[in-house]
């Protein structure tokens, strides 16, 4: 695979990129950075076509054909860009910055997303004309469109609306993780990469209903630390090899997979900046990798950010059929669902394919090179073990970006279980630097905490269960003996340390009533914080 980086003579990108594209039927990128500017570069030509400043940083873009494009700026504004005049003028606007723009060939609308926990829909061919808001619970993250279909995410959630009708959400599932990207599998489902280094692929008719899609851990093979799990910033799917798609993450790394066979089949040289956005051409055979630092971290005057444009030539395309070869050589003849209900199968029953299943009509070639990518993907179930619901909450704590965490919600402050009474955010600094200032209470001791984050940061919340018990004895030394749902007793709790519910429990107890207490549990820790009286015994 080889690369090459764009050259932007006389005004380089200064800041942060924010997301690249290439133009729907030629080899045009659009390219979108916190310095304010907007671009268009050539990649045929090698030279930069035109360039639009403005008053704010721009954290979106996307094409309306191959003359016009929009961006969404943290000023709040969507701008639309008359890439043959070079004009450009506002479009409209968000409450809060706006994070997200799309441009739909089939309706001619566009559809912008923000913090302001909005989704509007406009009318392009009327100008401003809003046809459209859809209220969500959290600050819009990330979104896509696929045909009559828009898919958002919000939080650890994804919403689907048609664009006809979009006056409500027609799909929203929760896909235990906090969500970074959403991209469109075709019309066959999508895939979600997430702040914490996993994706998640679903399928919207998978051919087994027990199996609608798989998630996996996205570790770079050459780390060591496989604790370390970088977030995933983008995913791209390849137009030209069907269940191809790419993902970059934090840490540099870009790594091609096979959907069906959901193993890797190539990773990239590490990259000297974070992979800020992916982009493939129209016929697949160019990608577009966006190395940069992304608005959050510390180091941005450090390394500059560029653009790397990379031949998908008939190597990488001979790998990929190379990391499918476990399958059956038929299915692949079969419609694309079948594969995948095939692929999944094999799956389970033969994880490790020996050499003798590889056609023999292979040319010696062909057959060494098929024997490197077996081992190749041959990783350990650690490194690519397809997650439960289970598995996905078992940890005490989850992230979430500190810009999303609301009042009455949780957080982890020096190590403690916090609830959230009073959110603060200042204004984005010019590099994006809008800082997150939490005031939270100990849920269990009561003590007052505070912290401040940048808001485009990932905070640590931890999971908060309740669970009722019924009160059956309080002992000398304080401790309570409660009836659990299986028959026996937990004894391993003392009374509440507020006066009113030790008062209100005590007093209940002794005049013999039947008292039903809910226990708190998070980061390890339990405690009575409530009380309910069903009558007397």
């Amino acid at each position: 695979m080889n690369g090459r980086c764009l050259k932007f003579d006389g005004n380089p990108i200064q800041d942060a990129i924010s997301r690249i594209r290439f133009a729907p039927a030629s080899n045009n990128l659009l390219i979108s950075s916190w310095d304010t500017n907007l671009r268009l570069y050539d990649v045929d030509g090698s030279k930069l076509t035109f360039e639009a400043s403005g008053n704010a940083e721009l954290l979106d873009c996307c094409f309306q054909g191959e003359a016009a494009a929009f961006s969404t700026g943290s000023d709040c504004s969507i701008t639309r860009y008359d890439l043959h005049s070079g004009t450009s003028k506002i479009f409209g606007n968000h409450d809060d910055l706006a994070t997200c723009v799309e441009y739909s060939d089939e309706t001619g609308q566009v559809i912008t997303g923000g913090w302001d926990k909005k989704i509007k829909c406009w009318d392009s061919r009327s100008m401003k004309a809003l046809t459209c808001v859809n209220t969500v619970s959290v600050a819009v993250e990330s979104m896509s469109l696929s045909g009559y279909t828009a898919m958002v995410a919000v939080g650890s959630s994804v919403n689907m609306y048609d664009l006809r009708k979009f006056n409500t959400s027609y799909y929203s599932k929760r896909m235990d993780i906090q969500i970074k990207c959403i991209r469109p599998y075709l019309d066959q489902g999508f895939a979600a990469g997430s702040v914490e280094g996993r994706v998640a692929l679903k399928y919207f008719n998978p051919s087994n209903q027990n199996n609608d899609g798989f998630a996996f851990r996205c570790i770079p093979k050459a780390m060591e630390k496989r604790h370390n799990m970088p977030a995933v910033n983008d995913i791209v799917f390849s137009p030209s090899t069907d269940g191809a798609f790419i993902t970059g993450d934090n840490d540099g790394y870009v790594t091609i997979w096979n959907a069906q066979s959901k193993k890797r089949v190539f990773e990239m040289p590490k990259f000297e900046n974070s992979i800020a956005s992916l982009a493939y051409n129209c016929g697949g055979q160019l990608l577009a990798v966006a190395s940069s630092y992304t608005y959050q971290e510390a180091n941005e005057l450090e390394l500059p950010p560029r653009i790397y444009i990379h031949e998908m030539n008939d190597q990488h395309m001979s790998s990929f059929s190379a990391g499918g070869s476990k399958c059956n050589p038929r299915a692949r003849i079969q419609s694309h669902q079948n594969q995948i209900a095939s692929s999944v199968r094999r799956f389970h029953k033969n994880p490790n394919p020996s050499i003798s299943t590889l056609s023999a009509t292979f040319t010696l070639r062909h057959f060494l090179h098929q024997i490197i990518c077996i081992n190749f993907h041959n990783m350990s179930d650690e490194e690519h073990q397809f997650e439960s619901k289970a598995d996905a909450g078992a940890s005490k704590t989850f992230p979430q970006q500190a810009g999303t965490i609301r009042k009455n919600g949780y957080i982890v402050i020096k190590n403690r279980a916090c609830k959230v009474v009073e959110v603060s955010t200042s204004k984005t600094g010019k590099h994006g630097h809008a800082k997150c200032h939490f005031v939270a209470i100990d849920i269990f001791n009561g003590k007052k905490l505070e912290d401040i984050v940048p808001s485009s940061h990932n905070c640590d919340v931890p999971h908060v269960n309740r669970t009722d018990y019924q009160l059956i004895d309080i002992s000398e030394d304080g401790f309570v003996s409660l009836l659990t749902e299986s028959g026996g007793t937990k004894d391993d709790l003392k009374l509440p340390t507020d006066d009113t519910l030790l008062t209100q429990i005590k007093d209940g107890f002794a005049e013999g009533k039947d008292l039903v207490v809910t226990v708190m549990s998070a980061m390890g820790e339990e405690q009575i914080c409530a009380l309910k009286d069903i009558g007397p015994k």
